[in-house]
């Protein structure tokens, strides 16, 4: 049986009517990927606003430093937190690593019914294995401290807390941290903590930029209160005078040096040493890495 052939009019109208349909679905679909995508999204950032903001408390002290508690109290007004620190006082190492012997790790109940944990590292590895072994998911933040003793000017490179900060970064995690002065120990640990908290708020609400991280200086609390906040240039002094004592083993021929460190320097206006000595909180921005742009143009022509 033939089919008797539709005028040409009549064929080409069809074709409009069903490129007009196909057009209509495509656009009706796509319109609802859109929304989809846009749903999404929209869940995606609830979700994460609905997240704890998480917190990671570290120092160089030792896990049962005093201000280690007071420091996690005052934050949690800010998020979740946990503390995994070294299990003794590793002061002055730096961003030393751990390679042997294994590292163990025992979990203890801190003032206040706090738990933490304590591993036989140094600051820097503790941070690693915390970040990649124990808080799961990682933390938003790594604060260290609130160290007993400042870490100002070219002290920071000496500091665990300082280089635990800095290892932090390393890893990918945004990182603070934290210093009072000697002097003011245990005295001032609430104040200090507070002034932390105050810093902390503002990280979790804006963010740092990647590889850098904040290294805070905390006065003795002032009469009158702290001043304020400084951001400030780190000073090309270290942040006290370091000697060495020298005694001869009794029985022995053997000689001992015993390190003797008193804070105190000096420094211009707008850098961390001038702030602490001025009654003010100083907060240093910090880089990741120390490389010269300015000499290195200069450095270029002495090897062409």
């Amino acid at each position: 049986m033939r089919f008797p052939h539709l005028p040409r009019r009549a064929s080409d109208s069809l074709r409009a009517l069903h490129a007009a349909i196909v057009a209509v679905c495509l656009v009706t679909a796509a319109a609802a990927s859109f929304d989809a995508a846009q749903d999404a999204a929209s869940a995606s950032r609830g979700a994460q606003q609905q997240r704890p903001y998480r917190i990671l408390i570290s120092n160089d002290d030792g896990v049962r430093a005093p201000a280690l508690p007071m420091l996690a109290e005052a934050l949690k007004s800010i998020g979740d937190v946990i503390i995994v620190a070294p299990a003794e006082d590793q002061s002055g190492i730096s961003q030393g690593l751990t390679a042997a012997p294994p590292i163990a790790r025992t979990d203890i109940m801190l003032a206040g019914g706090l738990r933490a944990i304590g591993l036989t590292a140094t600051p820097a590895t503790t941070i690693q294995i915390a970040i990649k072994n124990i808080m799961v998911p990682r933390p938003d933040l790594v604060v260290t401290g609130i160290n007993t003793g400042y870490n100002l000017g070219t002290s920071a490179y000496l500091s665990g807390t300082v280089g635990a900060a800095r290892q932090a970064v390393m890893e990918g995690v945004p990182a603070v941290a934290t210093s009072m002065a000697g002097a003011g120990v245990p005295r001032d640990f609430a104040s200090a903590a507070q002034q932390v908290v105050a810093i902390v708020r503002q990280v979790r609400d804006r963010g740092l930029p990647p590889q850098t991280f904040l290294n805070v200086n905390i006065p003795p609390m002032p009469a009158g209160g702290y001043k304020g906040l400084q951001v400030t240039m780190q000073a090309p002094v270290r942040g006290g005078v370091e000697t060495f004592e020298e005694t001869r083993r009794p029985g022995t021929d053997r000689t001992l040096y015993w390190s003797v460190y008193k804070e105190g320097a000096s420094a211009p206006q707008g850098t961390d040493v001038w702030a602490v000595n001025n009654g003010y909180v100083s907060i240093t921005p910090m880089h990741l890495t120390e490389y010269d742009e300015k000499f290195a143009g200069t450095l270029r022509n002495w090897f062409k």
